[in-house]
């Protein structure tokens, strides 16, 4: 008897309470299209979500963007280079850098031939050496296959020549050849067969030794001039000439005045001039 009491007055309630929710629905939904139609001085209302605020997050893809091209394959470096040229550039594709030019290739030295010996041969000179500034004197080579119409040269000069034998032959060399110290080239020519030539052989030629004499005072004598001299080396030793005197081992007085003394070197008949230096203090 109670139970079915109460049942209608339950369902008044569940009826007030389904128009109510009802009336607060449509109060939702008047306010949202107020805000969403003509709201906020004319500026337009966006309902902020969870779904909108992820699709802000998300930034716009690079393909998407209106006026930018995505490359996606290789750059052509010819390409741009041929765009730089065209547009007033050097040309010149800084990436690419020029192969190196090989070096020319080393050409090996040429084997040096080995040379030919002469047909004819001279082993020795006799005499070996001699001083300059002395006389004409007789010169002797000794060699193998001498032609017999050979000629002698000192320095590519010639000499008269006396053929002795294939194995000797003798040459007159005159004073003018031997002036001055040094060494002379003699070699053999034949005069008729340009072909028929030797070896060179040397001959030293040496300064004549100097007089060890100092010129240190002259005496005025009505008798002709006296000379001081004082030795150098060994001994010191004071002493008097005149000329035409001989004095030490090989020396004699050719001539004698105030600035020098000549004196002569009796062996190898070679004059010396000793210049007047006074005595040292």
């Amino acid at each position: 008897m109670s139970q079915e009491n109460n049942t209608p007055e339950k369902s008044n309630k569940s009826r007030t309470l389904i128009l109510f929710g009802v009336l607060v629905l449509v109060l939702i939904v008047a306010v949202y299209l107020q805000f969403s139609s003509g709201g906020g001085a004319g500026e337009k209302v966006t309902t902020v979500t969870p779904k909108n605020i992820a699709a802000k997050a998300t930034p716009t893809p690079l393909s998407s963007r209106k006026g930018d091209e995505i490359v996606s394959q290789p750059l052509d470096l010819a390409t741009l280079t041929n765009r730089t040229s065209a547009a007033g550039g050097t040309g010149r594709n800084i990436f690419i850098y020029p192969t190196p030019t090989p070096p020319p290739p080393v050409k090996p030295p040429s084997p040096t031939p080995t040379p030919v010996p002469p047909p004819v041969t001279l082993y020795t000179v006799n005499p070996a050496g001699v001083v300059a500034r002395t006389a004409d004197f007789n010169l002797t080579l000794y060699g193998a296959k001498i032609p017999q119409d050979a000629k002698v040269y000192l320095n590519g000069r010639d000499f008269p020549a006396t053929f002795v034998s294939e194995r000797e032959i003798k040459a007159r060399v005159t004073a003018d050849a031997i002036r001055t110290a040094g060494s002379l080239g003699i070699q053999v020519r034949s005069a008729s067969d340009a072909k028929l030539f030797s070896n060179s052989v040397s001959l030293a030629v040496s300064e004549p030794p100097p007089p060890p004499y100092r010129y240190i005072g002259l005496i005025v004598e009505k008798k002709g001039p006296t000379a001081v001299l004082k030795s150098q080396g060994g001994e010191v030793e004071f002493f008097r000439v005149v000329r035409d005197q001989k004095f030490g081992t090989n020396w004699r007085v050719v001539n004698i005045d105030a600035q020098k003394i000549v004196v002569e070197d009796t062996r190898i008949k070679v004059t010396h001039t000793i210049d007047f230096t006074g005595e040292e203090r």
